[in-house]
């Protein structure tokens, strides 16, 4: 599957005759397992109303290096890692990850919207079957721009980016039409994955779980996405900013169900733009908040996180990553 004609390349990811590309493999800025950074959905396909059709991108581990089982041409049997690895390598200290349960000696799934089992699942098997054309080994790496331009990207679409390294991010973003990102990095107590999403605030928000967490990001450099609990904004007021629904220097996302019930429409991801950190379309624009939301019912973990309380102290004692 080695291609040398850039034109052929990207002809066969418009037409989807082949299923994406593997834009990194190497040691997870997390925990230094192996893990690779794949992108898909080129042919404009996407099965999420939120986000609209833009390129995905996941942060995964390597199915070989992890012993992951994939039979055939099926997803991988991915749930048996993240019971017993938590997903730590790729995730991090995200306080919506899986969390361990001391009582099973496993991990069980947290608050985090996404359903590894299907799209993730499905990517890993293609990995572990090699239908990916990997950067530096089926086509140059010096590509990765090129593959990347003039498309909307989602960055992270399961994964934190900052697991990866950030001069393969800017290298895939820098000719993007648009991007959305997110990383919880930025008060991780992993050192290298807290450098790698400092150096993406142009590129990603911080994610934040608190009006504490949204307030040290912002005073960090970052443009912030604070998800707030479920049921905490009024759709029945007659103003979206009446008392519960505000927060300073931030805007409702304009994808979420709650701004259409204020103004009778709402956007989706790709055509919006607000999440693409503190440079590119969003620059000039508020942070963004929602109410919790996705695949767990606005389930919450019901505790501080601790990584986030230390970041926090370090940023107002002027300590910065």
């Amino acid at each position: 599957m080695e291609y040398t004609d850039f034109a052929k390349l990207e002809r066969a990811l418009n037409a989807g005759k082949i299923p994406g590309v593997m834009l990194w493999q190497g040691a997870s800025a997390i925990d230094g397992t192996p893990v690779v950074l794949v992108a898909n959905r080129f042919d404009g396909a996407s099965g999420n109303d939120k986000t609209g059709a833009m390129v995905q991108t996941w942060i995964l581990p390597d199915p070989r290096a992890a012993g992951i089982e994939v039979n055939g041409a099926r997803p991988a049997k991915i749930m048996a890692w993240l019971k017993k690895t938590g997903a730590r390598s790729i995730c991090g200290d995200c306080p919506h990850a899986w969390q361990h349960n001391d009582a099973t000696g496993e991990y069980e799934k947290g608050s985090c919207y996404v359903r590894e089992y299907q799209a993730p699942a499905a990517t890993l098997g293609g990995v572990h079957r090699g239908a990916y054309p990997v950067a530096g080994v089926d086509f140059p790496a010096e590509w990765i721009w090129r593959i990347g331009a003039g498309r909307n990207i989602r960055a992270g679409s399961y994964g934190d980016p900052a697991a990866c390294p950030a001069d393969v991010w800017r290298d895939f973003l820098a000719m993007a039409s648009g991007r959305t990102g997110y990383t919880h990095m930025w008060k991780s107590a992993h050192a290298q994955a807290r450098r790698n999403a400092w150096r993406m605030r142009d590129l990603l928000m911080a994610s934040c779980d608190s009006v504490p967490e949204y307030r040290a990001a912002i005073d960090a450099g970052f443009r912030a996405f604070l998800v707030v609990p479920a049921g905490s904004i009024d759709t029945s007021a007659r103003s979206l900013y009446s008392v519960g629904a505000h927060i300073d220097g931030a805007m409702i996302c304009p994808a979420s169900d709650e701004f259409e019930a204020f103004h009778g429409r709402k956007t989706e991801c790709a055509k919006c733009g607000a999440c693409s950190g503190a440079g590119g379309k969003g620059a000039r624009m508020p942070s963004v908040f929602i109410p919790s939301h996705g695949a767990t019912g606005g389930r919450v973990t019901g505790a501080e996180c601790p990584a986030a309380a230390r970041m926090i102290k370090r940023i107002q004692a002027g300590e910065f990553a």
